[in-house]
């Protein structure tokens, strides 16, 4: 018996709502990706709009229904329910080889959920020029089989609706992260979005919000306010408070923050550190590499156990195109410096604090660029003696 699922829209758009990243059709069809679905279709009722990535399914009129094999199993779904779990619709689907069966709660005047054979959906088809879904289903007369969880048929179709949705699997990824081992210091304030991957040990504070394909290694730390989007962070990480990361690799054993950004692109290496108030964009910062404070770093390449100073900004943009950065390994920039790109320094250089480095340095080097200091013994005090004459 081959399965066929289909998902039927009703009125209103709010199918194609985001729901925690993805549309609350492709959260409806998430819970049915693992039953083993030989074809999965789109049913688009006249005057409807199809749906942006339906990635390979058919959109089919609901007519089409009726040229299925009568002995295939057909499920169908109103692709607002965003909250269904592969649980219950394997049980929907024992029931349904029998004969029509739909997940509902007592009382319900409408099935969202449907399992029957093509032969009975063909039956209810028949003599509908435009088929609408309930009316099909009215004639169905599926038996009821309650859900799992009666928080599994919520129906997004108005706002209020779709909030309680976004609460029911907030709080589902919650509950399956401490099950995993994860610690979450306040569940109600964390934000974790559904496809986000935790390591064991790793520890979440109040307030952080992870979103997209985030994957974070064993026994971390996210400091409280820290909002990270599709990126990677290696075991044993640290990030501080008030961090903003996004499309970013981080490696194991770094510490990010407090108050840092790391713009898309950014890849840290193990051990490193990135500090307070410093902004990564498209920039490599090798192994053991520092950047403890207020800098910023674009397109550039920082090499391991580099240091990179407080106030250290690379000038990567000439107003029409960005230009590279490299820090060879091992270098020093001190304090308050300018990297004008396109420019090199050497392996093991060293570049004197309050620098303008717009030529190479080669390794091994010291580089100056900086105004001779000048002092004049007694000045001030003339200064102020002429200023009281006046």
């Amino acid at each position: 018996m081959t399965l066929t699922i289909a998902l039927w829209p009703e009125a209103g758009g709010y199918a194609s709502l985001d729901l925690l990243g993805r549309p609350v059709w492709r959260r409806t069809l998430a819970a049915a990706r693992g039953l083993g679905a030989g074809k999965t279709l789109w049913v688009r009722e006249r005057g409807r709009s199809l749906p942006h990535g339906l990635d390979g399914m058919d959109a089919v009129d609901p007519r089409d229904l009726s040229s299925l094999k009568d002995l295939d199993l057909v499920l169908v779904l109103s692709a607002e329910l965003p909250c269904l779990t592969p649980a219950s619709l394997k049980s929907l689907l024992k029931s349904g080889r029998l004969r029509p069966h739909a997940l509902s709660e007592p009382g319900a005047s409408r099935a969202r959920a449907v399992a029957a054979r093509a032969s009975d959906w063909k039956r209810a088809l028949a003599g509908f020029p435009t088929p609408r879904r309930r009316d099909v289903v009215e004639r169905l007369s599926p038996r009821g089989l309650l859900p799992r969880d009666e928080n599994e048929l919520v129906f997004v179709d108005t706002t209020e609706s779709w909030s309680k949705a976004v609460a029911i699997l907030r709080s589902r990824k919650v509950e399956d992260l401490l099950r995993r081992g994860v610690l979450v210091f306040d569940p109600g304030s964390v934000f974790v979005e559904p496809e986000v991957e935790i390591g064991r040990g790793t520890k979440l504070f109040p307030w952080v919000h992870l979103q997209g394909a985030t994957v974070i290694g064993r026994d971390s730390a996210i400091g409280s306010f820290s909002h990270i989007v599709d990126s990677s962070l290696g075991a044993g990480t640290t990030v501080l408070d008030h961090c903003f990361i996004r499309s970013s690799r981080i490696g194991k054993k770094v510490q990010i923050g407090p108050f840092a950004h790391l713009r898309p692109d950014s890849d840290v290496g193990a051990g490193a550190k990135v500090g307070n108030f410093v902004e990564l964009k498209k920039t490599r910062l090798g192994a053991g590499a520092k950047a403890p404070h207020l800098s910023y770093l674009g397109d550039a390449v920082i090499g391991r156990g580099a240091n990179v100073g407080a106030g250290t900004i690379t000038c990567n943009y000439d107003g029409e195109r960005k230009h590279e950065t490299i820090v060879g390994d091992g270098a020093f920039i001190g304090s308050d410096v300018q990297l004008v790109a396109p420019v090199r320094v050497g392996k093991g250089a060293y570049v004197a604090a309050g620098s303008c480095i717009v030529e190479d340095v080669p390794a091994n080097a010291l580089a100056i660029a900086r105004s001779r200091q000048v002092v004049k013994p007694g000045w001030a005090k003339s200064h102020r003696k002429g200023k009281r004459g006046g």
